[in-house]
């Protein structure tokens, strides 16, 4: 599938847990190996695989009822990645990232996960998108800057992406480091399609 461009292979921006070769490392972490993850190149690509070719005989039909019941219970998940991908998209936007020289993308490591992480000569930001259908809140934040301290990353900002907004405590705390992005900050990304 990767030589037929379905999908390709991200490798974890996460240190080697040696800084030479030879360095000895903690016995818990002998077995820890740093992974890759498999992506899908297209939107497309990750329904038909998830939820069409399971539901395929042997004769090339489509079980079309089957399609339509797994996608119910697990379409969240399409959604929920495609909402990551558009706020990255919208977080490059806004900040021009592209033209600073930025790496940006997921983060993850072996201690938590992060939906975005840009590092640019002026400053890493670390993203989380949130597709729920409830506001994200002041301990969905404070849950994040714990993961980024275990993690140990480095970051000048920090950017929220949120189906149904924020509470009006989380709302209180914005500032120029607490950036709160909602549905209606994607018009500009969509109206530019």
């Amino acid at each position: 599938m990767i030589n037929t461009d379905i999908i390709y292979i991200k490798n974890s921006r996460e240190s080697s847990l040696k800084a030479y070769p030879k360095q000895l490392i903690k016995k818990e972490l002998r077995r820890y190996t740093i992974g890759s993850k498999l992506y899908f190149k297209k939107p497309f690509y990750r329904f038909w695989f998830a939820f069409v070719e399971p539901h395929r005989d042997k004769y090339g039909e489509i079980d079309i009822p089957e399609v339509i019941k797994s996608y119910k219970k697990y379409g969240y998940r399409l959604s929920s990645l495609l909402f990551e991908q558009l706020s990255l998209e919208l977080l490059i936007e806004n900040f021009n990232l592209i033209n600073n020289k930025c790496n940006c993308g997921s983060y993850w490591d072996r201690y938590s996960e992060f939906d975005i992480y840009c590092q640019c000569n002026s400053g890493n930001i670390i993203g989380e998108c949130k597709y729920t259908n409830r506001p994200v809140t002041k301990a969905e934040l404070s849950k994040l800057r714990n993961k980024i301290i275990q993690s140990s990353l480095k970051y000048n900002k920090i950017a929220l992406f949120s189906k149904s907004g924020f509470s009006q405590e989380l709302i209180k705390l914005k500032k120029d480091n607490l950036l709160l992005y909602t549905l209606k900050d994607f018009n500009k990304i969509i109206e530019e399609i």
